[in-house]
């Protein structure tokens, strides 16, 4: 916050500017909550005066129109100078609307983070009662405070690079989620196969079924219907051989690894693994075209990224095209930002902290604002304190002499 701008912070103290000499009846205030299929409209002037009292419109060509013309009429019987419209953010379903909303320049459109909208109906007295004219009046009130987010629309790279990487971000969480499936199912047909206790002198057959090109061989060769019993009878020469016509050289060791273990491997009982085979099969097939499809949206963002002032940031050791591009996405051009610290801020990034008299401590982050800004400033320095160097260092000591978590650390 700026000492000395508003009481309220930087935000009330923009939103006085736009209102300072307007008569507070003459600033029409518009909430709007958001749902799936619907729009709930109440409007009221500065001092709280309620001038619609709940309006609810289908979200639709005929609803836009209908709240459109419901602002008109509205703003002209009050004869309003000003007319502010709040918008409560729900997922993506606030976005079209926004976007509309915004192309009429004569309206202040400001975004409503859902949970300042609770926090005002718990304040109300109204923790336990949430209806769709609460959330509209909640959101009227938190507009005469000055709150709410400016729409940025525009149609720098930057804009466009979020839907991309939150797009592969989904993706790539969905495939993650495929890969324990398909790990559960490989130790079905493969008993042991990923099995590790040290102290038993257990280890896995590979480092990993998914991360080296025997693991995925093997995998594969799982999912065509082999099991270990049919691999153990296989002689070095041609077990070698079948990986590499799959493109996997094998090594003469790991082949008799890999025959040794499925030797000794608990044979897999038929009834365990019926139609797990195929499953399998389906698994992998989605898989790879989710890796398809991931290739192409990183595709996608490389000539993007380089017309942004991110552009520069690959030239960093370790960091890739996708980790620039979510932290550009997120910070977007630096004009937005008043001073970098309000970055932090945003993602919830800065510390929370209980101050009281001479009590003043800082616990660990905030969190009270974007996670998926959070997560791709993290992505980010996750990438660069991989790579040796000042910053892995610095991570490392922060870990080990500050004891900070790894997180806190990043």
């Amino acid at each position: 916050m700026m000492h000395g701008a508003h009481i309220g912070g930087q935000r009330a103290g923009r939103f006085l500017e736009l209102v300072c000499g307007i008569d507070p009846q003459r600033v029409l205030l518009v909430g709007i909550d958001v749902a799936k299929a619907t729009w709930f409209v109440v409007t009221s002037t500065l001092l709280g005066e309620v001038v619609v009292d709940g309006v609810r419109l289908v979200a639709d060509r005929a609803g836009l129109a209908e709240l459109q013309r419901l602002i008109a009429t509205t703003s002209s019987r009050l004869g309003a100078q000003l007319v502010v419209v709040g918008v409560e953010a729900a997922g993506h379903h606030h976005q079209t609307l926004t976007a509309h909303l915004s192309d009429h320049g004569e309206l202040v459109v400001r975004l409503l983070n859902p949970g300042q909208v609770a926090a005002v109906r718990k304040q109300q007295g109204n923790r336990r009662r949430k209806t769709d004219w609460l959330d509209a009046a909640a959101i009227c009130e938190l507009l005469a405070r000055g709150e709410g987010s400016p729409v940025h629309l525009d149609g720098e790279p930057a804009s466009a690079l979020r839907p991309l990487w939150s797009g592969r971000k989904d993706l790539v969480d969905a495939r993650g989620r495929l890969r324990q499936q398909v790990g559960a199912l490989v130790d079905c047909l493969w008993p042991g196969f990923s099995a590790n206790h040290k102290q038993a002198g257990v280890t896995p057959v590979l480092s990993s079924p998914f991360d080296t090109k025997a693991g995925r061989v093997v995998v594969g060769l799982l999912a065509e219907g082999w099991t270990p019993a049919r691999i153990a009878v296989t002689g070095p020469a041609e077990l070698r051989q079948i990986f590499a016509a799959r493109g996997c050289r094998l090594s003469g060791p790991l082949a008799n690894r890999l025959l040794g273990r499925a030797e000794s491997a608990l044979p897999a009982h038929p009834a365990a693994t019926v139609g797990k085979a195929a499953t399998l099969a389906g698994l992998l097939g989605a898989m790879a075209a989710l890796d398809r499809q991931i290739a192409g949206l990183e595709a996608e963002m490389a000539p993007l990224l380089a017309r942004t002032q991110g552009a520069k940031l690959t030239q960093v050791r370790g960091v890739a095209t996708v980790a620039a591009a979510g932290f550009v996405a997120f910070v977007g051009h630096t004009q937005r930002w008043a001073e970098w610290s309000k970055v932090w801020r945003a993602a919830g990034l800065d510390p929370a902290r209980s101050q009281s008299g001479a009590t003043d401590q800082s616990y660990g982050i905030s969190r009270e604002g974007s996670a998926w800004g959070r997560r791709a400033i993290l992505d980010l320095a996750a990438s660069v304190c991989r790579q040796p160097g000042h910053f892995k260092d610095g991570y490392q000591s922060r870990i080990t002499t500050g004891r900070k978590h790894p997180k806190v650390a990043l």
